[in-house]
């Protein structure tokens, strides 16, 4: 009986020796290999794409003619205003983007601003509607000195004629004259158009009788593939619009692949805001499986709090096609910073550099963990830009 408890005390003392020797090895883990900039673009460059987008703009006046425009100027004047589509086609709206893949049904997130280009059909009225009546004041200032140019040359005219000694009244300068008659008639013509348009705008300036449309096309390039015009954006790779936040502060939206499904060979980005990491709290089994067979165990929890200088990266497509461009295809672009300001729950502020066409470019730590979506620059001249953090991703994925 002794020596079967003896050997029970030898057994446990053994395994508690191997216990506290494993403990030892491998106390010190939990967190999760750091990867190299090279490993985090090899991994997820495939799944960054780069967004076409392509608009403009019709407006049906109350007399029912329908024009065309790319949109107002910051005065709020109509631009590149016509009646000829075709025209407007060709020089429409063109603005790229960035965007990634978050599942597997060709669902790719990216900014609001980047592929949302709706407007507020209320505000967009009354806009057209002051374009209008400041266009017609320009016509009335231009007849004005029409009027006053007529006058003018009427009284021009006297000179052109002379009084003989019995009182009669002949042309003594009929190149004059003739001259005056052809400079009036052009006046007239002038000043008769310009009424024309005063009345087209005062017949058409009733702001809730204009019908505003949208009208947008959207497609993707993959990294590391060839385009060689527009088409191949929306005829290869069409998108639709899926979903836009409601949320002011959260530029956010989800657009899909037309035939909703994501290709094989390209990376999904995790939106979960969570992270697998070697467990810091191991059973007897879990180290024995890692001593003996190699099976690291791993558990999947909240990435950690971000902290001010973290590294951080981004993977986009900056200057959109100018930059992406090259003799072996589009080529996505890794830009990396620091964590200058704590994240308050709204933005996040980081020293990636960027320009315009990174706009819904993904923002990774050095886990390849997603952290944010840029989606601003700080001021127009600097290289601190914003990102949009985990916790209103999440909210918009809840919407």
């Amino acid at each position: 009986m002794i020596p079967n408890m003896l050997r029970l005390g030898i057994c446990f003392r053994s395994w508690v020796f191997l216990f506290t020797c494993l403990s030892f090895l491998y106390g010190c883990k939990g967190e999760p290999t750091k990867k190299t900039p090279e490993q985090l673009f090899e991994e997820c460059a495939s799944g960054v794409v780069l967004i076409y987008n392509e608009s403009y703009y019709s407006l049906t006046l109350p007399t029912g003619q329908t024009m065309y425009m790319t949109g107002l100027d910051e005065n709020g004047d109509i631009v590149n205003v016509t009646t000829d589509e075709a025209f407007i086609k060709q020089n429409c709206n063109r603005m790229f983007g960035t965007g990634f893949f978050i599942d597997s049904k060709g669902d790719i997130m990216t900014n609001r601003h980047v592929v949302d280009v709706s407007v507020n059909e209320f505000e967009t009225q009354e806009k057209i509607v002051a374009s209008l009546r400041r266009e017609r004041q320009s016509y009335l200032d231009s007849m004005e000195l029409a009027r006053r140019a007529y006058a003018e040359l009427e009284e021009k005219k006297e000179e052109c004629y002379s009084q003989d000694f019995f009182g009669n009244i002949y042309v003594s300068n009929q190149e004059l004259l003739q001259h005056i008659n052809g400079v009036m008639a052009i006046v007239e013509e002038k000043f008769n158009g310009w009424q024309e348009l005063c009345n087209y705008i005062s017949a058409n300036e009733n702001p809730r009788a204009i019908k505003v449309k949208t009208y947008s096309k959207l497609g993707i390039a993959y990294n590391n593939t060839h385009v060689d015009d527009f088409d191949d954006f929306l005829e290869r790779n069409p998108c639709v619009i899926r979903k836009i936040s409601r949320h002011e502060n959260a530029d956010l939206a989800i657009i899909q692949l037309k035939k909703k499904q994501t290709p094989e060979n390209v990376h999904v980005f995790d939106i979960s805001g969570m992270v697998e990491k070697e467990k810091k709290s191991k059973s007897l089994g879990d180290y024995f499986n890692q001593f003996f067979l190699g099976e690291t165990p791993m558990e999947v929890v909240d990435a950690d709090e971000l902290k001010m200088d973290q590294q951080l990266y981004m993977i986009g497509y900056n200057h959109g096609i100018a930059l992406a461009q090259t003799r072996d295809g589009i080529k996505a672009q890794m830009t990396s910073g620091k964590i200058t300001q704590l994240p308050d729950g709204e933005r996040l502020l980081y020293s990636i550099p960027t320009m315009q066409g990174s706009s819904g470019s993904p923002v990774l730590d050095e886990d390849g963990c997603l952290r944010g979506v840029n989606f601003a620059k700080a001021t127009l001249n600097d290289d601190f830009n914003f990102g949009i953090p985990m916790n209103l991703i999440k909210n918009f994925l809840m919407e």
